[in-house]
């Protein structure tokens, strides 16, 4: 019952703080710095409270956080930092060893991951705060959709996890249902790093909907919907201290970026390795430093590669394409689309070619295909390094298809330096 109340008195203030109502949640209570202090846990050092989000949904039957993030309040200069932390973020689960970040809610739940992220940034977590996304999309709807600018087209099918995501480019209102996928999508050039910024965009277009009176009158629903979406360990009289305290909160005064860091692959699998010193710094506020190159990242190929005009060639790829596994390599398919997306090119299907014999990597493309087909299929083979001669139709693809041959790891390296690049 505490955490339905903690729900319930958590959204309440902040609808109420961010509609033009504070005065009347201040009515209840009025808290200073220091009373705030007298309630809640915080480090005396810093004067700095620390709340773990956690985002979770519902993928094969099983729980898992799918958007972590840490949020520091400054108590004294009313001040809140909030980091996003990439869920494919590289740590030490405790009795698990090294492994991606997200998993540590698989294995432990809250309080397994609340013990990775304490030991990962060395820094306390005093409460934590739990989302589940099945409510996320009502609470949308009922606040009438988000305005975003989506800058590139976003398409995803994932038949196995029953997602399909299919958001056009430019500047709309997305419903529940689409702003849920928004904050999904990490199938593109960035990765989680991208799902990570939209996710951060999206939160500050919420709120500024939430600054409209209009949202005053949704309160006793948005309060039903928090108790079915959030749980927490702050008590109801702590969360409405807090939130009440940061009803005023001035813009210039709510910080979001981050994790630093660089993506790297070890041992085959794709990881984002933190920076834990720079992350400690911006959470304290102390301004970003410039990274210099790190001795021992691995460098793009060079020659061809670096000659490419991607701006050029990615703006010639005006449709999604499939991938073909010709020779036979289990995986082969499932690796190359997430080459191909870290570039920025989205893959619409991933299958098996009619025998495993290729031994060199082709392009074909629908024989009825249109002008704009065409030089998709012309760019992508420049950027997959494909001679001219083995860019061919064939009345087989329903779409631009690049078949994977015996030369895959060419072909692979080939896309790891583009990414890079």
């Amino acid at each position: 019952m505490k955490i339905l109340k903690t729900a319930a008195i958590l959204l309440l203030a902040i609808t109420s703080a961010f509609g033009g109502a504070a005065m009347r949640v201040r009515t209840f209570v009025d808290p200073k710095p220091q009373t705030i202090k007298e309630s809640i846990s915080f480090t005396e050092e810093s004067g700095t409270t620390n709340i773990l989000l956690i985002g979770i949904d519902d993928v094969g039957g099983g729980r898992r956080a799918d958007a972590i993030a840490f949020a520091t309040v400054d108590i004294d200069n009313k001040i809140v930092r909030l980091m996003s932390i990439p869920r494919d973020t590289r740590v030490q689960i405790p009795g698990r060893g090294w492994d991606k970040i997200n998993h540590a809610y698989a294995y432990g739940g809250v309080e397994k991951l609340r013990e990775t992220v304490v030991n990962y940034l060395g820094l306390p977590v005093n409460y934590f705060l739990l989302v589940n996304y099945d409510s996320f999309p009502a609470v949308i709807d009922l606040i009438g959709g988000v305005e975003v600018d989506v800058e590139r087209r976003m398409i995803y099918n994932d038949y196995a996890g029953k997602l399909f995501i299919n958001i056009p480019k430019g500047f709309q209102k997305l419903d529940g249902k689409n702003a849920l996928h928004y904050v999904r999508f990490r199938h593109d050039a960035l990765g989680d790093i991208g799902r990570v910024k939209r996710q951060q965009q999206f939160i500050k277009a919420a709120l500024k909907k939430m600054q409209t009176p209009a949202m005053i009158t949704k309160i006793p629903e948005l309060v039903q919907k928090a108790i079915e979406m959030v749980s927490s360990d702050m008590t109801a009289a702590q969360a409405l201290q807090l939130v009440s305290y940061l009803a005023n909160l001035s813009p210039e005064n709510l910080h979001f970026f981050t994790m630093p860091g660089r993506a790297a692959y070890i041992s085959n699998i794709s990881y984002w390795v933190g920076d834990t010193t720079a992350a400690s710094d911006l959470l304290a506020g102390i301004p970003e430093k410039t990274q210099e190159p790190v001795s021992g990242d691995v460098e793009p190929d060079k020659g061809s590669v670096a000659e490419l005009d991607m701006e050029i060639l990615m703006a010639s790829i005006k449709s999604p394409v499939s991938i073909l596994n010709g020779a036979g390599v289990s995986g082969l398919g499932k690796v190359t689309a997430e080459a191909l997306q870290k570039i920025g090119i989205d893959v619409a299907h991933i299958g098996n070619a009619k025998h495993f014999d290729y031994r060199t990597t082709s392009v074909q493309y629908p024989d009825k295909g249109t002008e704009e087909t065409v030089n998709t299929a012309r760019a992508l083979a420049e950027i997959a390094g494909v001679d001219k001669k083995l860019v061919t139709k064939s009345s087989a693809v329903p779409h631009v298809t690049l078949i994977i041959g015996k030369d895959k790891e060419k072909v692979l390296k080939r896309f790891e330096s583009l990414a890079a690049k």
